[in-house]
């Protein structure tokens, strides 16, 4: 497991928020309400123990939007709502009362809009924070289990870490909660803190 220092988790716990933040002024933009962010929780896990923490045995519907992205550290980055939640997301973009039906035709163009936007202001945040660049992969959509998103690609070794973030989402009268999953092995958790501790020496 990492251990963090209580300043490391309390700058990496900013660096989410400041992020996030952007994220869901994008978002508010583009479902036309105003978004009200959660401040996030994070821990690191296996990539079994994420699976479950999205359902009892990992088996919930997801709906997923991943990109990989290389710079100081290298990760791929899994934004990930429950099915039923993201198709409210792309009604809520639409802007009309559509079936859901209807709308499952429509949701990987739309989801994948929205994970472009989530990802990229994590990434920039980031990036502007050490100074450094990342390059990254276009969004990929997938639905699936927890379990099949998680771990649909073998981990490149036995020390892959994920890095499990909790965020809330309140849309007007409704609550979304949706989680961002980076996918890292142990040298990439090392370039993340050495970036942290960065981010500390120059406050």
């Amino acid at each position: 497991m990492i251990a963090l220092t209580e300043l490391q988790r309390d700058a990496l716990t900013e660096i989410f928020n400041i992020s996030i933040g952007r994220a869901a002024a994008a978002m508010g933009r583009i479902v036309h309400n105003e978004i009200t962010l959660m401040v996030p929780r994070f821990e690191f896990l296996t990539l079994g123990d994420a699976a479950k923490n999205l359902g009892q045995s990992g088996d919930e519907r997801v709906s997923s939007v991943s990109q990989k992205f290389n710079g100081p550290f290298s990760t791929e980055a899994i934004l990930m709502f429950p099915e039923e939640k993201s198709l409210e997301i792309v009604r809520m973009m639409l802007g009309g009362d559509y079936p859901l039906s209807e709308l499952s035709d429509l949701e990987q163009e739309a989801m994948s809009e929205v994970g472009n936007i989530i990802l990229n202001a994590c990434i920039s945040t980031i990036a502007n924070i050490s100074g450094q660049k990342f390059s990254s992969s276009l969004p990929v959509f997938r639905m699936g289990s927890s379990q099949q998103i998680l771990c649909s690609n073998p981990p490149p070794s036995s020390d892959e870490m994920v890095l499990f973030v909790h965020i809330d989402f309140l849309i007007t009268r409704q609550s979304i909660h949706g989680y961002l999953a980076f996918l890292m092995n142990i040298p990439s958790v090392a370039g993340l803190i050495a970036m942290v501790d960065a981010f500390l020496s120059q406050a």
